[in-house]
């Protein structure tokens, strides 16, 4: 049977469409990447866990310690963090204690704090200057010559052997380890043991 040209384009042309509607069937049922071009891997779809649909539980933690500022007649004022519960008598003993010439009269020790408290200790000015002064001991660890000097018996050469001591042996343990130092004896040590300390 003889096929005509018009048979043969008919036949390539349900050909054309066949192979048309396949493609688009194919595209139909594979996933799309954003772009619209078919996508090499399926959609993951995440699910939310059933004990935590509504996102992330921040735990309350409650701070355990807390920062206060301490001044005035303290050896070292400054702002310390505290282990909470904290009083004014912790705040002084993290500032080093009291000076000599503080004002105990209106502390209140056992008092608490809280976060960013500050402690003010009063200096007490009575009496005459001088005599407030002789109250401030000296540091025989940290003390430099001229500090030293400042102590009622010891002169300049003594000052420096007391340093010289210092650096060889490294810092002082005790007030007694200053009977080690040539030329302090039983009645230097007497006198300048109320005047000092570590």
């Amino acid at each position: 049977m003889k096929v005509t040209n018009r048979k043969r384009i008919g036949i390539i042309v349900c050909l054309f469409l066949l192979c048309v509607c396949g493609y688009y069937l194919i595209i139909a049922d594979t996933p799309m990447k954003g772009d619209g071009s078919p996508s090499d891997t399926p959609k993951i779809v995440k699910q939310l866990d059933k004990g935590n649909r509504g996102g992330p539980v921040e735990k309350e933690t409650k701070a355990d310690t807390i920062l206060v500022y301490v001044t005035g007649a303290v050896e070292e004022p400054g702002l310390y963090e505290l282990q909470s519960p904290a009083t004014v008598k912790s705040a002084i003993e993290a500032s080093k204690g009291l000076l000599p010439y503080a004002d105990v009269n209106h502390l209140h020790l056992e008092d608490t704090l809280e976060e960013s408290a500050h402690i003010h200790v009063d200096f007490n000015f009575h009496g005459s200057p001088e005599e407030l002064l002789r109250k401030q001991n000296i540091s025989i660890n940290d003390g430099t010559e001229a500090d030293l000097q400042k102590i009622s018996g010891i002169g300049p050469k003594m000052a420096k052997k007391i340093v010289d001591y210092r650096q060889e042996h490294g810092p002082f343990k005790s007030l007694e380890e200053l009977r080690q130092v040539k030329g302090i004896g039983p009645a230097l040590y007497k006198k300048i043991v109320e005047k000092v300390r570590l």
